[in-house]
């Protein structure tokens, strides 16, 4: 098994050449992805030249304290979506200062999503497993788009998620 998979490999080398040769960076913000976004981005070699850092908000406490929310939009919180993974890119973005940020937020399985009430408790919500969120900020402005992987299985949605974002990103930076 090759790392990342053959698959993905020119579309990274893609990313990589715009980013390079535009002199921009990127970086990410992934929860349910687990980190497969930056490992994806930093196994291109010169991922330096490119590549400022990310952030894996994976629990709730971590995506609500450190996405940049405050305290109202801790309390209107119910499940991930569009506008939260617009907020994370934007937040990391006056953080690291990067040219690009990628935000991703999902639900993977095995079940179906645990958000907060508000109040810190957990109840049940209904957004289909295998649905993910990408936010991306750029000097030209932000886009966000919802995906679904029609899988079950939490791996394969992990996998699937990360490849939807990295297709996500150089349809973005295409246009720019």
């Amino acid at each position: 098994m090759s790392f990342p998979p053959d698959d993905l490999k020119e579309l990274l080398e893609r990313i990589s050449n715009i980013l390079i040769r535009r002199n921009e960076t990127i970086a990410v913000s992934e929860g349910a992805c687990g980190g497969l976004l930056a490992a994806y981005l930093v196994s291109i070699p010169g991922a330096s030249k490119f590549f400022d850092g990310g952030r894996l908000l994976y629990s709730l406490k971590s995506r609500l304290r450190l996405s940049g929310w405050d305290s109202k939009d801790i309390s209107l919180y119910t499940v991930p979506s569009e506008s939260g993974a617009l907020k994370m890119a934007r937040n990391l973005r006056i953080e690291l200062g990067s040219t690009y940020v990628l935000s991703e937020t999902g639900i993977a399985g095995p079940s179906h999503s645990m958000a907060g009430d508000g109040d810190g408790s957990l109840s049940q919500n209904s957004i289909d497993l295998g649905t993910v969120y990408f936010g991306f900020w750029g000097p030209n402005g932000e886009e966000s788009c919802t995906m679904h992987t029609g899988l079950s299985e939490r791996s394969q949605n992990m996998q699937q998620f990360a490849r939807l974002g990295l297709q996500f990103l150089l349809s973005v930076l295409e246009k720019q």
